[in-house]
């Protein structure tokens, strides 16, 4: 190919354009790659946000040192337990349960989702029993967790209520970690 025409031509010391031998090819490929993405969208529009999010965090949490400084801003890029206690002791209340409400919250629409469209294929075979939407409930609430949220919508709990409970439970987890800092501060 000439990058000047931008066209296929002749090679030096050839008389004509190289031919390719099978022009069905790339046809094929070019329908396997769109039907392999048309397959693949739903767990793709899950990932690539819980993928970016994780890549957020593990650039936080290895820039951690240089962010000790600014304690809500750690927070907000990688909210661990640790980075959490050391927020809690130097912010307000409502500005630490407000960051951390939110960006605690950020990811668990996603696990939801996973839940729900994963649910039927890889749920615990427990999920169907009639005591799995209020144990995933109580799940959701006392720690709304990835791996909560995403039994919650495995066993096919209304978002709303699941909403409900996740920033509830959040933001009493917050609360809670405040008061426990505060007791050892």
């Amino acid at each position: 190919m000439n990058p000047a025409a931008g066209v296929l031509a002749p090679a030096p010391g050839r008389l004509r354009a190289a031919r390719l031998r099978r022009p069905g090819t790339a046809d094929r490929i070019r329908f396997f790659l769109t039907r392999w993405l048309a397959l693949h969208r739903p767990v793709l529009d899950l990932a690539l946000p819980l993928a970016v999010l994780s890549i957020v965090s593990a650039a936080a949490t290895l820039g951690s040192p240089l962010l000790r400084g600014n304690p809500l801003l750690l927070m907000a890029l990688s909210p661990r337990v640790p980075f959490l206690m050391l927020a809690a002791r130097r912010t307000r209340l409502v500005t630490f349960v407000a960051v951390g409400t939110v960006r605690l919250c950020l990811a668990d629409p996603f696990h939801f989702r996973i839940g729900r469209q994963l649910g039927a294929l890889h749920a615990p075979r427990w999920a169907g029993h009639r005591l799995a939407r209020p144990a995933s409930a109580a799940a959701v609430f006392l720690r709304p967790t990835g791996r909560h949220l995403a039994l919650a919508g495995a066993v096919r709990m209304r978002p709303a209520v699941v909403a409900a409970l996740d920033v509830t439970g959040t933001v009493l987890f917050l609360l809670g970690l405040r008061g426990v800092t505060a007791l050892f501060h």
